[in-house]
């Protein structure tokens, strides 16, 4: 990047913690480098990439987000091993960002692998490399700033808690400072070399503050009141592990070496603490195990008991004729699709099942039955699978999860001895395993020989989208104070969720007596966002029923496709009370097939949409039985990530 492009640091308007930060991390390496979230447009990148001109002869290398191992770490030097018949290691990314800034840019979307071990490295100092017939070991030490803009996805806490320091960039609100922000930015666009030179002093004033700042740091010493007073910081906030006191105290030094102090003051950890805690903070134990709505009302409120009046009224029906579900009609074709087809078929669906299904009439419905309306309005965070390390080869389209794939098209990330014939040649890695034995070989006029045993393959990953099934409690007791209203709206920003990355979706209905296939996976969203709108709600809960239905649904499913690893969302009060036929306790029948569900490691979510004073906590038993991550609605919209986890059969 040519310098004099370079917008200067100190004619960014605002961003003043960002910068504060970024300052932090440049004078002191030990503080752990910087994580900088926030929407995009936010100067993150900008600030960072402005940062070369005051970091004196330091250099910021950027690590490319294709970057392969060989690419990072270093690997055989070919040119060496071709003329020479030697194996020599040739250093790589990290061998050049030792002393220097190393930049990732969208760190979220850097292989986690990568970016473990790149934190990791720098944290022990070491970075050593066995591959390719060769190993070596090299210190390395640089500072790791990344950015990332949590709507494309998150990093787990793991990453996150090695980051020193992590900050959070958020638009201006001030109309007076985006105005100002508008005039920089077009003064910079007419004549970038005046704006820069208009900035000049104020550029060079501020590099020499991080100079001294960077002398200074070195001979403070931390006295005993403040580690005390850094512990307990940590303590309060039930930060894991002891990464963020040493983070905390470090961070606390590159501020008072900034003031030009050679003392910590508690002002200074105080202000640290607003980088090195908020990544790292945590619920009390006590409220990590609790339901969060035990904490949510201390006492009933005054239409619970109408509340309870309504839902008995309406459980006590169940002789009621149900009123007749949509066609059940899906003409997909489960082979591997591309996503330009998606709207083709979308449209074909819909047509056919406005063809075949009659007009949705109120007056059809039963007394006791209701259709609610979708709540669009309803906040629901943003779903994150964290399904672990996929170690299947899959196929298909989509945006969501990251999987191996055997076709020729996705990410290149490493190259590995061929299992059958080569199709998808890996040329670097087999020019690296040729090159040290090409002295050894005979002339065959060509600039390398290379044998049968030297061809290596390439490992592909790419995205893919997932299967949803959503199992609906539509009973009576979900209709009661528009509980339905809030249901239909959690569900309805799924589904335009599962749009946007190319996912399958199917929904089960249970109420009455049995459980209804309402919609077969399809990839038609909208034609799932209709018989959504469409469900009415009324008579008892068949619990069991209903979960029986997905787990048959979804076993069907993988008949089809035994690589298909579908995702199972039950959206349900509990309160089962449709008598079974077998006489048992709708409770416990509810049990045993979650029971089964947890066994076929069907990945699943559970909602507990349970709001009544007197909680029966059928919807939390049921979630523990199935191995499933537990939610419940209200919770919901305090929550950051609606984080969904792989079933493990224990």
């Amino acid at each position: 990047m040519l310098t004099n492009a370079i917008y200067p640091f100190v004619a960014v308007v605002g961003q003043e913690q960002l910068k504060k930060a970024l300052q932090i991390a440049l004078v002191n390496q030990k503080a752990g480098g910087l994580l900088i979230g926030g929407e995009k447009g936010t100067a993150k990148s900008t600030l960072v990439r402005a940062a070369k001109e005051i970091i004196g002869a330091q250099k910021i290398v950027d690590l490319p987000l294709n970057a392969t191992e060989d690419m990072l770490f270093g690997s055989i030097d070919i040119e060496y091993a071709v003329s020479k018949g030697e194996r020599r290691f040739s250093p790589g990314i990290l061998s050049r960002a030792t002393g220097n800034i190393l930049y990732i840019d969208e760190a979220n979307l850097l292989r986690q692998e990568l970016l473990t071990a790149v934190l990791d490295a720098n944290s022990s100092g070491i970075n050593q490399v066995e591959r390719d017939g060769i190993s070596f070991t090299h210190s390395v030490s640089y500072t790791v700033i990344g950015t990332m803009n949590p709507e494309e996805g998150v990093l787990p806490g793991h990453i996150l808690d090695r980051f020193g320091m992590y900050v959070d960039a958020q638009s201006e609100k001030d109309v007076v400072i985006r105005t100002e922000i508008i005039r920089r930015s077009l003064a910079c666009g007419s004549d970038i070399q005046s704006f820069r030179n208009s900035y000049f002093d104020e550029t060079e004033k501020l590099a020499a503050k991080i100079a001294l700042a960077r002398s200074i740091v070195e001979e403070i010493e931390v006295s005993e009141a403040m580690m005390q007073l850094a512990a307990q910081m940590c303590a309060q906030a039930f930060c894991a592990g002891h990464r963020a006191e040493i983070y905390l105290l470090e961070a606390a030094k590159a501020i008072a070496a900034l003031a030009e102090r050679n003392y910590v003051l508690p002002k200074d950890v105080e202000e640290a603490a607003m980088f090195v805690l908020p990544h790292r903070m945590r619920k009390p134990p006590e409220q990590q195990q609790e339901d969060p709505e035990q904490q949510e009302e201390e006492q009933p409120d005054e239409n619970e008991q109408q509340d309870q009046d309504e839902n008995e009224d309406n459980d006590e029906d169940s002789e009621e004729s149900p009123l007749a579900p949509p066609p059940l009609d899906d003409n997909e074709d489960d082979g591997d699709e591309e996503d330009n087809s998606d709207d083709d078929e979308n449209q074909d669906d819909d047509k056919e099942k406005e063809e075949q299904t009659p007009d949705n009439d109120k007056n059809q419905l039963a007394p006791e039955e209701q259709i609610a309306d979708i709540d669009k309005n309803f906040k629901l965070p943003k779903m994150v699978l964290d399904l672990g390390k996929d170690r299947n080869v899959r196929r298909g389209s989509g945006k969501r999860s990251t999987t191996k794939t055997d076709l020729k098209q996705g990410r290149y990330v490493r190259a590995e001895m061929p299992k059958i014939k080569v199709e998808d040649l890996a040329f670097d890695a087999t020019i690296r395993a040729a090159a040290p034995f090409q002295r050894l070989r005979e002339d065959n006029g060509c600039a390398l020989n290379i044998k049968s045993e030297d061809l290596r393959q390439k490992v592909r990953e790419k995205r893919i989208g997932n299967t949803f099934l959503f199992a609906v409690d539509a009973s009576g007791s979900m209709g009661a104070r528009e509980r339905m209203r809030a249901v239909k709206g959690a569900i309805f920003y799924m589904l335009q969720e599962a749009y946007q990355k190319r996912d399958r979706v199917g929904m089960v209905a249970f109420r009455r007596q049995k459980a209804e296939l309402l919609l077969p996976i399809t990839r038609s969203v909208d034609l799932a966002q209709k018989c959504l709108a469409e469900m009415p709600t009324g008579g008892k809960t068949p619990l069991a029923d209903g979960l029986s239905t997905s787990l048959l649904t979804l076993g069907m499913l993988n008949k089809k496709d035994s690589e298909l690893e579908p995702i199972l969302i039950l959206v349900t009060d509990g309160r089962a009370n449709a008598i079974e036929e077998n006489g048992g306790d709708p409770v416990e029948c509810a049990l045993k097939i979650a029971e089964k569900i947890r066994k076929a490691k069907i990945t699943s979510v559970v909602i507990d949409t349970e709001t009544d004073f007197i909680k029966l906590g059928v919807a939390k038993a049921v979630a523990k039985a199935m191995g499933a991550t537990y939610y419940s609605l209200r919770s919901l919209s305090q929550e950051h990530i609606l984080r969904i986890v792989r079933n493990l059969d224990v």
